[in-house]
């Protein structure tokens, strides 16, 4: 199902794409492995993560849950699709790789309770561009709402558009670097950028790596 970008939807009504999807395997924005780009963040450019807790929305199979996982980093994983959910923790019994380092939880993220020493990592990809327009203020200050003061959203800025004409209708909506400015700067500082991170081959020049740090 495709929405015009202009006006707004109903958020229930809007979430059963999702829904849909999983039921029936739809899941083309899944690319089976970690993004590169972080990959690339962690790994080559050896960028720090705090320790505490993570949170990736929209998870997916948990690819990148997983990956960001350590002793000193528990991630969650959330998605709103049970059958999401069910797929990642059976992806990660597979790999071995203990409950204790991350877990898989079916959730809203716009409406779950928020521990009370919040989130000290986020991870977004594939999930700003899966949201109406019209959902991407909310999106921001929930991210002010769950990341604690001096934690870091790493967002990876996908797909970016080349011209307004690319930007009329989704999901999934493309986007530019703007419309993360217009949603973070009252809450997150911007501490790096990369518009020349690895990527899918797929996705060469469409993505941005950043991070930003919460105010």
């Amino acid at each position: 199902m495709s929405y015009q970008a202009s006006g707004t939807v109903a958020p229930d009504e809007y979430n059963q794409i999702w829904h849909n999807c999983w039921k029936t395997m739809t899941t083309k924005w899944d690319k089976g492995e970690v993004s590169p780009a972080l990959r690339e963040l962690v790994e080559e450019k050896q960028w720090k993560l705090p320790s505490g807790q993570g949170i990736v929305p929209g998870c997916g199979r948990g690819y990148d849950a997983m990956y960001l996982a350590s002793p000193s980093l528990h991630m969650v994983g959330a998605d709103l699709s049970p059958i999401a959910v069910e797929t990642a923790t059976k992806l990660r019994d597979e790999a071995g790789i203990s409950s204790d380092l991350v877990d898989f939880q079916a959730l809203d993220f716009f409406k779950f309770e928020v521990p009370e020493s919040k989130f000290q990592l986020a991870y977004d990809y594939t999930f700003f561009c899966a949201l109406h327009p019209s959902m991407r203020a909310s999106w921001g200050a929930r991210y002010a709402d769950v990341i604690s003061p001096g934690g870091q959203l790493i967002a990876l800025m996908y797909p970016l558009a080349k011209s307004d004409e690319d930007r009329n209708c989704g999901p999934p909506f493309l986007l530019s670097e703007a419309d993360y400015h217009k949603v973070l700067d009252d809450n997150f500082e911007l501490i790096h950028v990369d518009p020349k991170c690895k990527t899918h081959d797929t996705r060469v020049g469409e993505e941005i790596i950043t991070v930003w740090r919460r105010k």
